[in-house]
């Protein structure tokens, strides 16, 4: 991920993301509620990669002490820096992952749906634990290989099976989907103990379709908090895998 068309990609794909909306923002929310848990982010300093157009960014702002955001597009760093343009409290680096040094140590640093776009993860997790001040979590969540809707998706013939990548995976640059033992596999032999395991986005249907029935007031905030709870009652099948994890001691 180090040459100029990779950046040229990047940018080119940044109006084909549809992350600004209703349900992503409740993905976020969910998240950062249950990172709550492991750290008082009111007091922490975050280290964020993928800040794409700062809607995780802009929640962390509000909630916590300092925020360093890195992403590989020049165009998204834009988008995010005119959303947080009064916060005082964030710092914005244009970087790939792989590549990004930084001479600062971190309370808390934040995958949230990025592993699956990176070609070897294990070397990644093992190049941010410089970033890691003693006792600071890494945060980790990806798309569920084993989600009821992708399950669905096979009994209704969209899917061969729950690991294929959609044609929109391919497209945004998705490696892989994630059942829980590989991504804790990836973390463990990254040099990294879990902490904490959390089912994320529990749903039977698509992402657009629940745009849909979000928008159509269909549903509201009461079944969508309901939803998280069950995320943590049935991680197998949640939507998404969020693990906690820490340096070993």
């Amino acid at each position: 991920m180090d040459s100029k068309k990779t950046a040229f990609d990047l940018n080119a794909l940044v109006n084909t993301y549809n992350i600004d909306n209703i349900y992503e923002q409740y993905k976020r929310f969910e998240f950062i509620k249950k990172i709550s848990t492991y750290v008082e982010l009111e007091n922490s300093s975050i280290l964020e990669f993928g800040s794409a157009s700062g809607q995780m960014t802009e929640i962390l702002a509000d909630r916590c002490m300092k925020v360093t955001a890195v992403d590989g597009s020049s165009e998204f760093i834009k988008i995010a820096q005119q959303r947080v343009i009064t916060k005082n409290n964030v710092t914005f680096h244009e970087a790939y992952f792989e590549d990004f040094k930084i001479d600062e140590k971190f309370d808390c640093l934040i995958f949230h749906h990025i592993m699956e776009h990176i070609s070897d993860p294990v070397s990644l997790i093992k190049k941010i634990t410089p970033f890691m001040k003693k006792g600071a979590i890494v945060a980790i969540s990806v798309p569920n290989s084993h989600a009821l809707s992708r399950q669905l998706a096979v009994k209704m013939g969209l899917l061969t099976d729950v690991y294929q990548l959609t044609e929109n995976d391919k497209h945004h640059g998705h490696y892989r989907v994630y059942d829980w033992s590989k991504m804790e596999e990836d973390i463990i032999k990254g040099g990294l103990s879990i902490i904490g395991r959390h089912g994320l986005s529990f749903k039977l249907f698509s992402d657009k379709q629940n745009i849909d029935i979000l928008n159509a007031n269909i549903i509201g905030e009461s079944q969508i908090y309901g939803l998280w709870k069950l995320a943590d009652d049935y991680p197998n099948i949640s939507g998404a895998i969020m693990i906690v994890a820490k340096n070993h001691e």
